[in-house]
């Protein structure tokens, strides 16, 4: 369900919680849409972007089971009512703008809007899903945290992710999320800022993603522990309807996403 390594030699963790593409014969039978429909909901292709970065034995957390399956980058209980065939049991969190979307933590709609299921889920079925997969993701990336914070002042997780072109107003690149500086140091920030800036890429900051569940709920600055949320415009590299991917585009990009982690991670040195 997910893949994850430690290595303390960098202070440096990489997060992918949507970028998992395994579908189980239970989810596909489970739900009225295609495959191809669901895959829409991916950040497509991130992991593949990093993988250069990756190879260098940088601790890491992925998830193998789709975001459309269990959404790590949620609150636990950020669970949709409507999609429940049982009682709601009352530390449920109904009312956020998440669950009234119907993107919580068991989406009820694709990110385009399709409704998943054409049924009710039991509530067995959902502490299933939250046991194997959610909890999981979230017990491993904080042993990651521990475990460098052991050796480390001040450590870093960068959660990739991407970002549908439509959601952008303008013609920006990549999105940095520090929660408006609450979830890592604006030095820091301002590192991976003007990386990004150094390569041409257009940068917007907090808008319009300041950092999802991981990134608020993880980032503690204050006592060393640095989360941003890294959004990657799909347009740079891949067809968002076909999800065919610009090979050229793909290389380039992964090759500059290399070289700017490669010098972020020998400078965060310089915070420790």
């Amino acid at each position: 369900m997910i893949e994850s390594s430690l290595n303390n030699q960098y202070p440096v963790i990489i997060s992918l919680p949507h970028s998992g593409t395994k579908y189980s014969k239970f989810f596909l039978n489970s739900t009225q849409l295609t495959k191809n429909e669901l895959q829409l909901s991916e950040d497509s292709y991130v992991d593949i972007l990093l993988l250069n970065f990756l190879k260098k034995n940088i601790s890491f957390i992925k998830t193998n089971f789709p975001r459309s399956y269990v959404d790590v980058n949620r609150h636990p209980f950020e669970i949709d009512p409507l999609m429940i065939s049982s009682k709601i049991p009352n530390f449920i969190n109904s009312k956020t703008s998440k669950t009234i979307s119907g993107i919580g933590v068991i989406p009820r709609v694709s990110v385009y809007g399709n409704e998943i299921y054409n049924h009710l889920l039991t509530r067995k079925e959902i502490i299933r899903r939250l046991l194997q997969c959610y909890f999981p993701y979230h017990k491993k990336l904080k042993f990651l945290i521990k475990t460098l914070k052991k050796k480390y002042t001040n450590i870093l997780v960068l959660d990739f992710h991407s970002m549908p072109s439509s959601s952008l107003v303008n013609d920006t690149d990549i999105v940095i999320g520090s929660n408006y500086n609450l979830s890592c140091m604006p030095a820091i920030t301002g590192l991976i800022k003007n990386y990004f800036k150094s390569y041409n890429y257009i940068i917007a900051e907090n808008n319009p993603y300041s950092g999802g569940f991981i990134t608020k709920s993880l980032g503690d600055p204050l006592k060393g522990i640095n989360v941003i949320q890294i959004e990657i415009n799909r347009s740079l590299y891949m067809n968002e309807k076909s999800l065919f991917k610009y090979k050229n585009n793909m290389n380039i990009l992964k090759n500059n996403i290399n070289l700017i982690l490669t010098k972020l991670t020998r400078d965060i040195s310089d915070f420790n």
